[in-house]
């Protein structure tokens, strides 16, 4: 299931951890213990828009950014290396 979730991040735009757990077919509390575990094993880092070094362009919370308080999940190098072996 981990590796399951890392590829949703990578091939969605934006999902919600109510999204990964419908279409898992499982629940919110499930998919929030998994990305636990996907941080604590180094494959997934939590980044808030206060600190973004993005541009906007392009972006899809472009027109949230400083009005929502948002958490985005990075795939790490070592998650981006599990999900091409």
């Amino acid at each position: 299931m981990l590796k399951e979730i890392l590829r949703m991040l990578t091939e969605e735009k934006y999902i919600s951890k109510s999204k990964i757990a419908e279409k898992l077919n499982t629940t919110e509390d499930v998919i929030e213990h998994a990305f636990s575990q996907l941080s604590e094993m180094g494959y997934i880092k939590e980044d808030s828009t206060k600190d973004c070094n993005y541009k906007c362009k392009g972006c899809s919370f472009a027109s949230l950014c400083n009005k929502v308080p948002l958490n985005t999940i990075i795939i790490t190098e070592k998650g981006e290396k599990i999900l091409n072996n």
